[in-house]
């Protein structure tokens, strides 16, 4: 099948994370509160996703790096998305909300990475692999750069936006109303 050794990387990625550390994530995702969202190339375009689908639930988020993300404040959520856990935007960011009080939330795939420290929760994506140590291993199917990492990503995010719609009782006809029109 096109595409099975990629899929089957995911699904073993998915399965290490525990359902405990899932809800976990979730319930910050509960509170009345503006989210953020950061990442750099792809792992941005990932978060890019979540944000669009937070704001079809009808919350207020924002991508940080556009021009209308306005300024991060006290109780504001950050969620940072980096598989090395030492992208320099990603990391500066963190800090930078960390100063402002905000709640810092990450997915990465290194859980020695500096954007830990600034982290009140994260959920480690491959944790017995860091990119680094992923692109010295030869492979007999590739999956390049961080794909696995950041399509389990994706996938990860949905499912804690299944949750949230389930959770709030969120229909889709409703998030439907949300999304763009123009």
């Amino acid at each position: 099948m096109i595409g099975e050794h990629l899929l089957e990387k995911i699904r073993q990625d998915l399965d290490r994370i525990d359902d405990e550390s899932f809800r976990h994530f979730v319930d910050y995702f509960l509170e009345d509160r503006r989210v953020f969202v950061c990442g750099a190339g792809r792992s941005g375009l990932v978060g890019k996703c979540f944000a669009m689908r937070l704001m079809h639930l009808g919350e207020e988020a924002f991508v940080v790096g556009e021009t209308n993300t306005p300024a991060i404040r006290k109780g504001d959520l950050l969620l940072c998305i980096s598989a090395s856990g030492t992208t320099d935007s990603v990391v500066s960011a963190a800090q930078k909300a960390a100063g402002h009080e905000a709640t810092i939330l990450s997915l990465t795939a290194n859980p020695e990475g500096p954007l830990l420290a600034y982290s009140r929760f994260a959920v480690i994506i491959d944790s017995d692999k860091s990119p680094e140590k992923e692109a010295e291993k030869p492979s007999s199917r590739a999956i390049p750069l961080g794909t696995a990492f950041e399509l389990t990503s994706l996938i990860f995010l949905e499912s804690v936006i299944s949750e949230i719609m389930q959770l709030k009782e969120i229909s889709e006809s409703e998030m439907k109303n949300r999304h763009t029109n123009l």
